[in-house]
């Protein structure tokens, strides 16, 4: 209204020196008329300058205050952290009634404060449809749905598993052949010994190295061991003949028949044809005394193998022991007759004979 005023003043200072007189005009004219519109012209587009610019600010601030939220929102999205308080942005829109120009450049500057400052109201609100957003995801589901726990229980594998143990058996029996084939070809002990206890090892049903272990401890002379040996064979084959005969034929020669007896008896092969079985049984009867039992098993041997003469000098000697001579001098005599016996069992039958005429 101050500048309204000055322009009413100006014009009514002209009114009353176009009434002076001519004198006065010219006076007037030389001073002061070019100053004066120099001056008002200034004034006015200052004026109209102020005036242009605060209503320009004012417009500014009001579309800042309206515009925020979208903004706003976004960037909460971002950083739901205020940056500054609240209390500096509620008095920013009181800007607009001062008249200062400075106040203008506090929106430019600070527009990221206020922005996010105003968030502050609604902060509860918008992060509630970003927390809604994450679990549609269904990050959980997509796990679930795509796991491999299918091909854990596969039966491809339970073949796997069983394939490597029969590989693994029919391996450790081909080795065992080839130690077993090795130690059978060779003639030194030591390496026999040890190339047997490796195949027993790998194969321990194995009956053939276990049959040439026991026979090469047997020569070996290694009673003890070989009788431990032939224990733990006889608990893997019970109704094997051949551990039998080996096991009774070492309680012989430990003079226990008692043992070599009961080792026999397991199987029932009295009335077998197997000679080694008899002659064992026989042997084990007379180091028991029963000559009448041992008499009846060796003319089981002389009817079986006649021509041996082992058999006719043990029914000889059962039937000296029995008390009979006759039979007696005619086993003596069938033994001497097959001429394979040694030069001292030869020379013995002769004594006896003469002394039984």
């Amino acid at each position: 209204m101050s500048l309204i005023n000055q322009m009413l003043r100006d014009l009514e200072s002209r009114n009353t020196s176009n009434n002076t007189p001519p004198t006065l005009q010219r006076n007037v004219q030389v001073t002061q008329p070019l100053p004066s519109k120099k001056s008002f012209l200034i004034w006015s587009l200052l004026t109209i300058i102020v005036t242009g610019g605060t209503y320009s600010a004012y417009q500014y601030i009001k579309t800042l205050t309206k515009t925020p939220p979208v903004i706003i929102a976004d960037n909460i999205k971002k950083d739901p952290v205020p940056i500054a308080p609240y209390e500096t942005v509620l008095a920013a829109p009181n800007a607009v009634t001062d008249p200062m120009p400075k106040i203008e450049l506090q929106p430019s500057k600070n527009t990221t404060l206020q922005l996010v400052s105003v968030a502050q109201p609604a902060p509860t609100v918008l992060p509630a449809p970003t927390i809604q957003q994450k679990p549609p995801v269904q990050t959980v589901p997509a796990t679930q749905t795509a796991p491999e726990i299918v091909a854990e229980p596969v039966i491809k594998k339970t073949p796997i598993t069983s394939k490597p143990a029969l590989i693994e058996s029919t391996s450790a029996k081909q080795q065992a052949d080839l130690l077993y084939h090795q130690a059978e070809n060779n003639s030194e002990d030591f390496s026999v010994t040890y190339k047997l206890e490796q195949a027993l090892k790998l194969d321990p049903r194995h009956l053939k190295a276990r049959l040439l272990l026991a026979k090469t401890l047997h020569h070996q002379g290694q009673v003890d061991k070989t009788a431990e040996f032939l224990d733990q064979s006889l608990v893997l084959f019970p109704d094997n003949l051949q551990f039998i005969n080996t096991r009774a034929q070492l309680y012989l020669q430990q003079k226990k028949p008692s043992g070599a007896l009961e080792t026999l008896q397991r199987i029932g092969l009295v009335n077998s044809s197997n000679e080694t079985y008899l002659s064992l049984l026989a042997a084990t009867y007379q180091q028991l005394q029963s000559f009448d039992k041992a008499a009846k098993v060796y003319q089981k041997l002389v009817n079986v193998n006649p021509d041996k003469a082992e058999n006719w000098l043990g029914l000889a000697l059962s039937q000296e022991k029995l008390g009979n001579p006759k039979l007696t001098r005619e086993a003596y005599q069938q033994a001497l007759n097959k001429n394979t016996l040694k030069e001292s069992i030869a020379t013995y039958i002769k004594q006896r004979l003469t002394e039984l005429r």
